[in-house]
């Protein structure tokens, strides 16, 4: 099992995008706004959508007044490194990013995502190109004979999990999701420094929560409301007894942080990105201890 520790992206470490920042006009305190009307707030390290919760909205900064400003969250470019989930970048094309990371990181995930393909270029400034991969999105899940392979509508993995960057510092990351018919999405976009905890036990489990709402009338009939999910999961982990002590302060100090929890590279289902509800470690063996974690994933 491997954590990820979130890099926060600002604005000086993004140095280029693809997704125009112009979902709606900026605002303007001159500018008298209805009700329902929807303004973007774009300043350093600021990236935000509103909408005006009443008429005669004038003179009120979004910020500062929330009974006349509702916070929609970030904007279209920022949604992929607001660290929701359910909040897609979406561009009707490729998406094309470049990061300047400062110190050192050696993960980069993507959730929630959709496109044919996803490349990582990582460049040093001293020795140029140390990592060039792309993944291929395509699932094969389903795929057992070759009527499958010819005639299933293809599926594409909704995570990607690249683990395994050259662990250089200053290095300059540029990204493309390359789009499905003309559309791509990024949900999330984790960048950070992994930490091995131990080795997952099989007999992992993972779901969904969902928040939809499903009402059912006098004849039976349902109408339904779709609303946001969030992953969970729970994972049984062998620890080095010599790291138990660091293990407890660890997960300690990470009770209200969000983290990317991977519980195995080869299932994208078990990376959730979250807080963890609850965990134990039981110090079971001479040389190795059990714990056990349940994972609450972000919306």
């Amino acid at each position: 099992m491997k954590i990820v520790r979130p890099y926060t992206v600002l604005d000086a470490i993004l140095t280029a995008c693809s997704v125009p920042e112009t979902d709606y006009t900026a605002y303007s305190s001159g500018t008298t706004y209805a009700a329902g009307a929807l303004v973007i707030v774009v300043g350093t390290n600021i990236h935000k959508i509103y909408e005006s919760l009443q008429a005669g909205n004038v003179g009120h900064d979004p910020a500062t007044s929330a009974t006349w400003w509702l916070d929609r969250g970030a904007t279209n470019r920022w949604k992929m490194f607001d660290t929701l989930v359910n909040s897609q970048t979406v561009h009707s094309a490729n998406i094309t990013f470049t990061l300047a990371i400062t110190g050192r990181v050696n993960s980069i995930s993507f959730l929630n995502v959709y496109g044919s393909a996803i490349r990582v270029v990582a460049t040093d400034a001293t020795d140029g190109v140390v990592f060039d991969h792309t993944v291929n999105m395509q699932s094969n899940l389903g795929i057992i004979e070759w009527w499958s392979y010819f005639f299933e509508t293809p599926e594409w993995n909704p995570d990607c999990l690249v683990t395994d960057l050259p662990t250089y510092t200053n290095l300059s990351i540029a990204v493309t999701i390359t789009a499905i018919s003309g559309l791509a999405k990024c949900g999330a976009c984790i960048i950070g420094l992994t930490k091995e905890l131990g080795d997952t036990q099989f007999g992992a489990s993972v779901g969904i929560q969902d928040y939809s709402v499903k009402t059912r009338d006098t004849w039976g009939n349902y109408t339904i409301l779709e609303r946001a999910y969030n992953k969970r999961a729970s994972f049984t982990v062998w620890v080095d007894n010599g790291l138990v002590d660091r293990l407890q302060s660890l997960l300690a100090s990470y009770r209200a942080i969000p983290i990317l929890y991977i519980g195995s590279d080869e299932f994208g289902s078990t990376a959730v990105l979250g807080f963890y509800k609850d965990f134990s470690i039981n110090i079971a063996y001479s040389t190795y201890s059990v714990c056990t974690i349940e994972i609450e994933g972000l919306i």
